[in-house]
């Protein structure tokens, strides 16, 4: 039985024999699972989001959801007729080099994120060329899970639970000046990094796969020829450079 965020913090307050410190262990739970999700891949800390394409916008900015991190390859695209077209990812430096001009409308087929929050409070994401349809969208992207309260029986969605119990025990001894905290955030056997590394190593069920290295599709196979001809439709489209 998976243990909840407070038993988790409660346990590692004993072994840190601080158990006063029971409000600073959460604190340092959520650090930890923040760290988590924005510095690893993990299936279970992943979202989708459906929309259609708004024309009006042109090539955006598209609200995204405030939870956004990032995506992977071809899990960014739109469907026409059940069938889908993947999105190219570029950085913002290059997208504001692609042609922009009144009218110019198509199948898009690159997009960029934006994360600054400059112009709004949630993250924004532009496509190129602007649709010229309200196509269904799909993004599956990396979550920032969101921080739990305690007292809510909430089990941390990080699955691994004994290096979140090492993991806070060590912070927490950082906090007491305990000489256990080395070896307990540290990458041997029993210590946090130690039990995150041997995780990694088998998590979503990767051992069993090939990995594929693939080229940079900004490079190679740029612009329409990345839309594939299908028995239900098909389509000529000029090159974007």
């Amino acid at each position: 039985m998976p243990q909840t965020a407070d038993q988790l913090v409660s346990l590692a307050a004993q072994v840190a024999k601080a158990p006063g410190f029971v409000s600073q262990g959460m604190s340092f739970l959520n650090i930890a699972l923040q760290e988590l999700a924005q510095n690893y891949d993990f299936d279970v800390a992943r979202g989708t989001y459906l929309f259609t394409f708004n024309t009006s916008l042109g090539s955006g900015p598209i609200p995204l959801p405030a939870d956004y991190l990032r995506a992977d390859k071809d899990d960014v695209f739109f469907t026409i007729q059940g069938v889908p077209y993947p999105l190219i990812s570029y950085d913002l430096s290059e997208f504001d080099s692609f042609l922009q001009q009144p009218g110019m409308a198509s199948y898009p087929t690159a997009y960029a994120t934006d994360l600054s929050l400059q112009n709004s409070i949630v993250p924004v994401m532009y496509v190129w060329p602007p649709p010229s349809g309200a196509y269904p969208m799909t993004i599956r992207y990396r979550r920032q899970m969101p921080d739990i309260i305690a007292g809510t029986g909430t089990i941390p969605w990080f699955p691994d639970q004994n290096y979140l119990l090492t993991r806070v025990a060590g912070e927490l001894m950082k906090l007491t000046d305990d000489d256990r905290k080395d070896s307990y955030l540290g990458d041997g056997p029993s210590g946090a990094q130690g039990i995150l590394r041997r995780y990694l190593d088998l998590k979503d069920d990767q051992s069993s796969r090939a990995q594929l290295v693939t080229l940079d599709r900004r490079t190679f196979g740029r612009g329409g020829g990345n839309l594939k001809d299908t028995k239900v439709m098909g389509w000529s489209y000029g090159s974007n450079s």
